[in-house]
Order: C-alpha cells, then structure tokens, then sequence
C-alpha cells in the first residue's frame, strides 16, 4: 500500500510539472514582448526531499538566442554522520514569464554515492535586484525509491 501511495504522489508531481508547463506556456504566448532572465547565475541553494535537507552550489548557463539553459547543483549532505556529495546537471526549456523571469521545465540525472537517477524539473527564477537572482525548482526523480524534493536560493547573475 505504501508503494502505491509513493507511486500516486510521483504521478501527481510529474502531472502538476506538465500541466504548469501548460500554463506557463499559454502565459508566455500572450506575452512574446518579454525577454525573461537572461544571463549566467551562481550561487547557493537550500535543498530538501526524501527526509533530508542539503546546502548546496547551483548555477545556470543560458544559450543565448535559444530557450535552453544548462543548470547544475552540488549538494552536500550530512546525514548520519556521513557527508555524502551529489551533483544534478539538467537541461531545461525557459519560458519568459516577465520582464527578467523565466519559468523552466527539464530533465537530468543525480549523481552519487555509487547511485545514479534521472529526474525531472521545473521552477522559476527571478531578478529581485541588479545581478541577484531568486530562483526555486521541484525535483521529481524517476526512480521509486526517491521522494520529490524542492530547492530555493539566490544566485548573482554575470
């Protein structure tokens, strides 16, 4: 029963990613005018999911003149007195939502500890003043023995 719970609640977090890319589309159709966030960031996040929580580096790498971004993290977790490293690279489609806002939708793969998972992604990012970046995203890995987690943080855009 509770494998059947965990696989309603990946079901439903991969339906809410597809249908605010849906939404978020629409959106960005009736406002062509808007460049969105443009630019490189980095900088530092707040992770959380499957039970644990993880301070980490994130970064993004806009394709100018293309809606793809290359995004990046390295979390470290100290769980159980064990520090374990991750790194999740994804590859995401930006949608300009606003005047420097974007909305992304993607997928990547989790690396480490010996392990390894595909996921998929979606989140938003901001500038809330000259080069400073606010940016949060849902992570929904492909595999059943994960949990979604969600990342929040703030990054200066170069």
């Amino acid at each position: 029963m509770r494998q059947f719970f965990k696989s309603a609640a990946k079901i439903s977090a991969i339906s809410s990613i597809a249908c605010a890319v849906t939404f978020v589309s629409a959106l960005s159709a009736s406002a062509q005018s808007e460049k969105g966030l443009e630019g490189h960031y980095v900088g530092g996040s707040f992770q959380t999911g499957s039970g644990i929580s993880s301070l980490g580096v994130y970064g993004r790498y806009d394709y100018p003149k293309l809606p793809i971004s290359v995004r990046g993290s390295i979390a470290v977790i100290d769980g159980n007195g064990d520090t374990e490293t991750f790194f999740q690279p994804a590859v995401t489609y930006d949608l300009p939502i606003g005047d420097k806002a974007n909305a992304y939708a993607g997928a990547g793969l989790t690396f480490g500890s010996g392990d390894s998972t595909a996921f998929l992604n979606a989140g938003a990012e901001t500038e809330i003043a000259t080069n400073v970046v606010a940016f949060g995203d849902l992570i929904v890995p492909l595999d059943d023995d994960a949990d979604a987690g969600f990342g929040i943080g703030l990054g200066y855009r170069f």
